[in-house]
């Protein structure tokens, strides 16, 4: 089965498929900043703001998907009691809306790229508390590069890292939305820390963790939209380092194990399922091997002093193809 390819993408979902367009079209999308409890993996439940779609509460807010030229349109809707921002970062796209109020507005799609959406309000407070999602750029008329001469990848990936402290939520449930004015960010004290909203093990899906035969190159986009480092560190293979902070880099990449990613940080890497070079005995292509990607950032891994291995991990799957696949295979000769 073909994962289907669409503008808009649940935050959970980390492997995207996009089927490009020989044309730029204006796409929108209905947005609605909301406050709800969110149950983290250990059952507590945090009450957290997000950027949702529809009814409920979820966070990461969902992914834009988008190509070069195209005008995308939002309908925000905020029904927190506080002001809320859209901002794209890296761009000057930047929208206030007041408490209880909503908006529409537009902007151009910026350069292919991975982009965070967050309100920059409060000194990140208001991004930790969840208002955050992620904004893809793909380049016009192209599904299997990140750019215009930018590596070939068989599957795309976001992986989106947060992290959550319960505390915050706690005190803005008592004192009212507004509250998040006056939390200092220094109190920030995290026990909980997901990638696409997910902790390790509910990460061992398709949606997120890598999966390929060898010689499937996987692309994934890393953003960064908590309050603390994070520093993934892949195990079976390196990764190749194509883009950091929206900074392009040429082949041959730097190859790296361990990524570290400030709040706000964006990297865009290949993970390029090679036979792994270290195993002992060697490893054939005709094996499934099972590694891990976990955060070097001890405490993204010990969270909470109880909750091992319950942070930011993933698995990594070599050999096996993912259930559903994303769709890769137009030409962008035949497209509309």
């Amino acid at each position: 089965m073909a994962l289907s390819a669409g503008m808009v993408v649940p935050g959970a979902a980390g492997l995207l498929a996009w089927s490009p367009r020989a044309h730029a079209a204006e796409l929108s999308v209905d947005l609605t900043a909301r406050r709800g409890d969110v149950t983290m993996i250990d059952g507590t439940t945090a009450l957290m703001f997000g950027f949702v779609q529809g009814s409920g509460i979820s966070t990461p807010g969902p992914t834009l998907l988008c190509q070069e030229g195209d005008t995308i349109t939002v309908q925000l809707k905020n029904e927190l009691s506080t002001p809320v921002v859209f901002h794209v970062g890296a761009t000057n796209v930047r929208y206030p809306v007041n408490a209880n109020d909503e908006i529409e507005f537009s902007f151009s799609a910026p350069p292919a790229g991975t982009y965070l959406y967050y309100d920059d309000q409060n000194n990140g407070v208001n991004r930790i508390m969840g208002l955050h999602g992620a904004l893809v750029v793909m380049p016009a008329g192209v599904s299997d590069r990140p750019f215009s001469g930018g590596p070939q990848f068989v599957r795309q990936y976001k992986w989106l890292f947060s992290n959550v402290d319960p505390a915050w939520g706690q005190a803005v449930r008592n004192l009212g939305d507004y509250h998040v004015g006056s939390i200092n960010p220094e109190s920030f004290n995290p026990r909980y820390f997901m990638i696409n909203g997910n902790a390790y093990e509910n990460t061992h899906e398709y949606n997120t963790e890598l999966m390929g035969q060898y010689g499937e190159p996987a692309y994934v986009r890393m953003l960064n939209a908590g309050g603390i480092v994070h520093a993934p560190h892949f195990h079976g293979n390196h990764v190749e380092m194509v883009v950091i902070n929206y900074e392009r880099f040429n082949a041959p990449y730097k190859n790296k194990d361990a990524v570290s990613m400030f709040p706000l940080d964006v990297r865009e890497v290949v993970y390029p399922f090679k036979t792994p070079p270290d195993a002992y005995p060697p490893v054939s292509s005709q094996q499934i091997q099972h590694f891990p990607m976990h955060c070097h950032v001890e405490m993204s891994q010990t969270a909470g002093g109880g909750l091992y291995p319950h942070g930011a991990h993933a698995p990594i799957i070599m050999g096996q193809t993912p259930p559903n696949e994303p769709d890769l295979t137009r030409d962008a000769n035949d497209l509309p």
